[in-house]
This record gives C-alpha cells, sequence and structure tokens, in this order.
C-alpha cells in the first residue's frame, strides 16, 4: 500500500462558560451544570448563544454559581490515506482498516493476512478485528 496522505495531529484551543449546579459545589470542582462554548472573551458562539439565553432568562439561573471561562486543549486526528492495490483509497484509523475490495491493512499500511487465518493464537482478538474498546 502507498502512503498518499500523511496522519495529523493538532491541538486546538476551545473555550467555555460554565455555570456550577449550587447543590453540587464542594468548593473546587466543576460536578453538574452546564456550559456553553464561547470565544477566549466569553462570547458565546453563535449555534449555542440560543441555549445561553434561555439559561440566563429562565428561573433557574439562581440556582447556578457563574464558574467563568474555562479552557481546554482538544487533540484531533486525521488519519493517514493510504492506496490499496485495488485503487481505492482507505482511511487508516485502527488495527484493521479494511478496502471495499476485502483486504484488511493495519495502521501502518501493511496488508494483513485473510481474516480466516486470524485468531487468538497468532495475537490477534475479537476486539482487534472490530475495533471494540
Amino acid at each position: 500500500m502507498e502512503i498518499i496522505k500523511q496522519a495529523d495531529l493538532w491541538w486546538e484551543t476551545v473555550y467555555e462558560r460554565a455555570f456550577q449546579d449550587k447543590e453540587f459545589y464542594n468548593g473546587h470542582s466543576f460536578s453538574g451544570g452546564y456550559a456553553f462554548k464561547c470565544n477566549q472573551e466569553g462570547n458565546i458562539i453563535s449555534n449555542h448563544i440560543k441555549a445561553y439565553q434561555n439559561f440566563i432568562n429562565s428561573d433557574k439561573i439562581n440556582d447556578y454559581i457563574d464558574m467563568g471561562i474555562n479552557e481546554y486543549e482538544i487533540k484531533h486526528k486525521e488519519p493517514a490515506i493510504g492506496l490499496c492495490s485495488c485503487g481505492r483509497e482507505v482511511a487508516l484509523y485502527g488495527f484493521t482498516n479494511t478496502c471495499d475490495c476485502g483486504r484488511d491493512y493495519n495502521q501502518s499500511g501493511q496488508l494483513l493476512a485473510p481474516r480466516e487465518q486470524w485468531g487468538e493464537e497468532t495475537g490477534e482478538y475479537l476486539s482487534d478485528i472490530l475495533r471494540i474498546r
């Protein structure tokens, strides 16, 4: 298999405005409440504005503590793309990546043995084959 696009990994900083339920607040951790995606300045992102407005205009607002803006780092991963010997593209996500033609490849793009040869005696398990975690 020829790798036509390498895997890509990047981090994104995201922000949210959080409100903690007073009933569950223990002084230092967030447990139970609402959070709305926002920008670094705390302005709610457009597709969350309606939910945020419904919350702050409700009777519930007095039962919550405004915890301010939280910042998080989120990891994104795009899989490598390989070109199967049949000419189709295959995304290489995990242990087993199957082309529409039926060939199986590992995450590095190596062709795997036919499935009838797979088994626990060679180190493969059903969870690997079906990508069950």
